[in-house]
């Protein structure tokens, strides 16, 4: 029996939901309808630095909501698919339609800047909300406005997929010999739970990411070079004139 354990488990109706947990913690308020999702506390550091942005409310013990203008800013505090599937779900609840991914990413063959167009579900989370399937995609035009930005601030970028799994220590190496092979670009833990969850909400979603490590024959480490970190920080200069820019 393939997973979930239920079969058609996406087509049933869950006992409760996001709309429930909001209502249990009495969250009210004027919340943004755009926003965007990253995982590092520096590349978030750098945003309260640059734009200064307002706390707009305590999503739970971990998570904060902050505001540029009329843009979200929210720090994934957490790692994985069923972490950023929960914050994600709330969001949209509280209103958003509009998210814009970004963040690290393994590279199975170079280094560089890649906007996702389409990702390996390689993880649960996604089979809860969608039938069986290899791949989910992002909004396209979401996507294709991302990728102007990112050209706008000056740096280069190619598409490509990415691989989401849950487990970090298991990118084994005939996999990822495997994934390069079909031209998967990046890995990672969250991408494909997101699409998955935005195409159930019938929200846009478009992702960005910077290779901060590559999986080749050995395991090459680059999260703390100095251009990495500038890429990443352009990178969420990127994703705030995209938004700003959308209507």
């Amino acid at each position: 029996m393939s997973y979930p354990q239920f079969k058609n488990k996406h087509l049933e109706e869950a006992l409760f939901g996001p709309a429930d947990f909001i209502k249990y913690k009495n969250l009210k308020g004027n919340f943004p309808t755009k926003y965007i999702l990253v995982y590092s506390m520096k590349a978030f550091n750098y945003f309260k630095r640059k734009y200064h942005p307002k706390k707009i409310m305590e999503l739970n013990s971990l998570n904060n909501i902050y505001k540029y203008k009329d843009t979200g800013f929210m720090i994934m505090k957490g790692i994985g698919s069923p972490n950023a599937a929960a914050i994600f779900e709330e969001l949209i609840i509280l209103g958003g339609k509009t998210f814009l991914n970004i963040g690290f990413a393994g590279g199975l063959k170079e280094d560089g800047i890649f906007l996702c167009n389409k990702a390996l579900r390689d993880e649960g989370t996604s089979y809860h909300y969608l039938p069986h399937g290899c791949f989910v995609y992002p909004d396209e035009n979401l996507t294709k406005k991302l990728g102007k930005s990112i050209n706008q601030v000056g740096l280069n970028y190619k598409e490509g997929s990415t691989w989401t799994l849950d487990a970090p220590y298991r990118e084994t190496k005939a996999e990822i010999e495997c994934y390069a092979k079909k031209g998967i670009s990046t890995v990672e833990m969250e991408t494909s739970a997101l699409f998955a969850v935005a195409k159930y909400r019938k929200v846009k979603i478009a992702a960005a990411f910077v290779v901060s490590d590559v999986l080749e024959k050995e395991w090459i480490p680059k999260f703390d070079k100095k251009e990495v970190r500038r890429n990443l920080n352009l990178l969420i200069d990127a994703g705030v004139n995209c938004l700003e820019e959308l209507k």
